[in-house]
């Protein structure tokens, strides 16, 4: 009756600590800081309401949560994801380990003397108490590290880094207290260290990972069940909690009939379960979804029980202590990340700053000061309070720094540009009805940047709230003047000639993405249909959406935009990350899914095993916070894109200096006039092969089309792109070839725009190639050369490249799909 009573009363007041926390979250603090506030107030040392027999009749809350928190820690480290950085995450991980262990381990012993429960102990028992100390201090916190990266909407090289070292660091210090655990109480009991000593230990982190492997079979099968979702929580909950019964059992067994003891580490079973289950199964989605659902509940129960735990007096005597050991880790993080970072040769400004990503502590650092109470109860609770205190710090100081780190290298994107879904989203709607007022009204609370064009000099009065602007006429100038070739959309709402007169200008010069015309004559329905527009025929589009109401309500709801939580968008993948990556193993959020993928002009219906591939347009359906995650996960931060792009182009001939860093300035010392560039394409040779080929036979017309111009042998020309394209392939993205080289002489430079509807074949692996753009040059023109591939990557890095490039109807408009990008252009 007494556990009942304890019971109710902790479950009303961590009702309460969630509101707290939520409060003290306005103010910038972690939501764990208030449920650590909460506890610390309502605990035995200020309003006693949470008593310290309520905190002992309460310690399966601790082994609940720990199951959980372990779990989810297993589950992060999802190995697909951190392959592509894998080196300088193992080196920087490595520098961490190694320099936080070893200093604060260090500091928490010299320290021994000013801790009182320390000071009698003998100096086994000091090296013990240090050794679980520095193990403890190692952890990082990738909950909050990636709610940070959420709040900015942070992506690059720094970030992607930074994440997987987090995510993986919980790993290496669940297994590294499980060792020092081990070895602590070997020290504590007298256990001396010889072959059957680590044989012993050898033998319990063997079984310990076989316990989880079974864990991971029984989870399993919990997930394959056809019950209620509530039931296979409770089922994932308490299994947790019976890896602590029966390690605790173990030992005790073990203690009381053989000469040592087997000391099964819980935390590394759960973790080792909840990896495999996310790596090696087809129910890593449900199992993180069972862990997302009951986290709240119980971070907010462990967290609050924490606080209540912690030893005010302790503290108080010792928190000169804390605050050592907090500036003493911070030292060790910032020299190991330094350290690891240079060894695997990050640029020196990210090695230099990347200690600030890695301050931050919580759930699996709290979880283990806990566990060191369960297992050492004669010393725990002080201990734990020290190190409580230290977490508490880092948590405070560590995401401001974080949240500075991602600033300082510009991988953060402000919120003006969450809604950025297919890169454009600026509209021009023609027409002064009715109804393109309330499309232009809804596009814009959508969002989307409107313009309603019209034709007369007057504006009707109902149009006071919506951007005008005045068209004279039809021609190409005037719809350039109004800026229709920027435009994300364009929606024709006049008569079916002058609809399709725009549309065909879109279409033949501008390569708009999306262009929808209201019908009036079913007999104009196929020449409309051959530019690719998204026709609306008013006589017929009632009963259509009739009829789909009646067979499919909810989709038809749903597109119909009824259901403001839910919407749908397409993105386009940009980030080469994701490229190859099968459906089944992309990470979205719960409620999301990918309705189509459109590729190459070609729709795909997708299943688990279907591949992304670079340009892809993805259609998907969720909530508009999850929309935001994933569009930021499709998409690239564009400068690191095309600096990578161009240093992947450049030839060896030009790798006198620092490829990116003399990029980078070209880029940054640019505006928007005409350049060198645009005069160059503005002369160049264009060829619109009607046939497929080989990239052999396509070098051999290349250096036909381009000898006269450079005054050479079409044989030499030959030559020297195969040998190029032999060297390293000229392929920089699927459909994209930019095949270049170096020429003896001075001052030429020539470039030849080759498009290949039918493709040319590089490799037989990849794509065939539609767009081709060879240059040629000579050493003198190295800047120029540089200077023109940057040019060509921030051309082709627009989603509307490939869509502008294949329907252009001529040699001059397909100079033009050049011309008119929207790129920056050197002084």
């Amino acid at each position: 009756m007494e556990l009942l009573i304890f019971i109710a009363g902790f479950v009303i007041i961590s009702i309460a600590s969630r509101q707290i926390g939520q409060t003290l979250k306005l103010t910038g603090l972690p939501l764990i800081n208030g449920f650590l506030f909460t506890g610390i107030l309502t605990g035995p040392y200020m309003l006693n309401m949470i008593t310290s027999d309520a905190i002992s009749n309460l310690r399966f809350v601790d082994e609940i949560s720990l199951g959980v928190i372990a779990f989810a820690a297993g589950s992060e480290l999802y190995l697909k994801e951190l392959k592509h950085r894998m080196k300088s995450i193992v080196w920087i991980t490595s520098g961490l380990v190694v320099f936080t262990f070893v200093l604060t381990s260090f500091t928490f012993f010299m320290l021994a003397e000013f801790i009182p429960f320390m000071k009698d102990m003998p100096l086994a028992g000091r090296i013990a108490v240090s050794i679980l100390a520095g193990a403890i201090l190692v952890a990082r916190s990738p909950s909050s590290a990636i709610a940070i990266v959420k709040e900015l909407r942070a992506k690059g090289p720094f970030t992607q880094t930074t994440l997987g070292v987090t995510v993986i660091m919980d790993v290496v210090v669940i297994t590294l207290f499980a060792v020092n655990s081990a070895v602590a109480d070997a020290l504590f009991t007298g256990l001396r260290f010889n072959f059957m000593f680590l044989l012993l230990l050898v033998f319990e982190l063997g079984l310990s990972l076989i316990i989880g492997f079974l864990v991971c079979k029984f989870i399993l099968y919990i997930l394959m069940l056809s019950v209620r979702q509530t039931f296979k929580n409770c089922l994932v909950l308490g299994t947790g909690f019976f890896i602590f019964v029966l390690s605790a059992k173990v030992r005790s067994f073990t203690h009381e009939h053989f000469p040592f003891e087997i000391l099964l580490e819980p935390l590394l079973i759960c973790m080792t379960a909840g990896f495999l289950v996310a790596n090696i199964s087809r129910f890593r989605k449900e199992f993180s979804k069972i862990l997302y659902d009951i986290g709240p509940p119980i971070y907010i129960a462990f967290f609050t029980l924490t606080g209540a735990s912690m030893s005010l007096d302790i503290l108080a005597k010792t928190w000169p202590i804390a605050l050592t050991l907090f500036f003493m880790r911070g030292a060790a993080i910032f020299a190991g990340s330094f350290t690891g970072g240079i060894i695997s040769k990050n640029p020196v400004k990210d090695s230099s700053i990347s200690g600030m990503a890695y301050i931050t502590q919580a759930g699996v650092g709290l979880g283990l000061a806990r566990e060191v109470i369960v297992e050492f109860p004669e010393w725990g609770t002080p201990f734990a309070t020290i190190i409580i205190s230290v977490i508490v710090l880092n948590q405070i100081v560590g995401p401001p720094l974080f949240k500075k780190a991602i600033k300082i290298m510009g991988e953060d994107h402000s919120k003006a540009e969450s809604s950025d879904f297919e890169g454009v989203r600026d509209a021009l709607v023609f027409g002064t009805g009715g109804q393109a007022l309330a499309l232009s009204r809804s596009l814009m609370s959508q969002g989307w940047e409107v313009k309603i064009v019209l034709q007369d000099n007057g504006k009707p009065e109902n149009f006071h709230d919506i951007k005008t602007v005045h068209l004279p006429d039809l021609s190409r100038a005037s719809l350039q003047n109004i800026g229709a070739e920027r435009a994300g959309a364009i929606v024709v709402m006049l008569s079916d000639d002058e609809n399709f007169q725009i549309c065909e200008t879109a279409y033949e010069h501008f390569g708009t993405q999306t262009l929808i015309a209201r019908l009036h004559s079913r007999e104009n329905f196929a020449r409309f249909q051959v530019l690719g527009v998204l026709i609306v025929d008013p006589a017929t589009a009632i009963v259509n959406l009739l009829d789909h109401f009646v067979r499919s309500p909810s989709s038809a709801s749903l597109l119909m935009g009824m259901h403001k939580e839910q919407k749908i968008v397409d993105v386009y993948l940009k980030n080469p990350v994701l490229s190859g990556m099968a459906l089944r193993d992309l990470r979205l959020p719960f409620d999301t899914i990918i309705m189509s993928i459109r590729r190459r002009r070609v729709l795909i219906i997708p299943h688990d095993y279907t591949q992304l591939e670079a340009g892809d347009l993805v259609t998907l359906v969720g909530s508009i916070t999850s929309l935001k995650e994933v569009a930021l996960r499709f998409d690239i931060n564009t400068e690191n894109a095309l600096l990578d792009m161009v240093e992947k182009a450049a030839p060896r001939e030009l790798a006198g200096n620092p490829v990116k860093t003399e990029v980078k300035a070209i880029i940054r010392n640019t505006e928007n006039a005409g350049d060198r560039f645009d005069r160059l394409v503005e002369k160049s040779l264009v060829m619109d092969l009607k046939q497929g080929m080989d990239k052999d036979e396509f070098f051999n017309i290349a250096a036909h089309a381009l000898c006269e111009t450079l005054d050479m042998h079409p044989s030499d020309l030959n030559r020297m792109l195969k040998e190029r394209e032999a060297d390293v392939t000229t392929v920089l993205s699927p459909g994209l070839a930019v095949p270049h080289i170096i020429i003896e002489g001075e001052k030429k430079f020539s470039i030849l725009l080759t498009r290949c509807k039918q493709g040319i074949v590089f490799d037989r692996s990849t794509p065939p190639v539609y767009a081709s753009f060879v240059l040629v040059g000579t050493r003198d023109e190295r800047r120029f050369h540089l200077s023109a591939l940057s040019a060509i990557a921030q051309i082709v890095l627009d989603p509307r490249f490939e869509r502008k490039w294949m329907r252009a109807r001529n040699d001059q408009a397909l100079r033009n799909v050049l011309l008119t990008a929207t790129r920056k252009r050197e002084v």
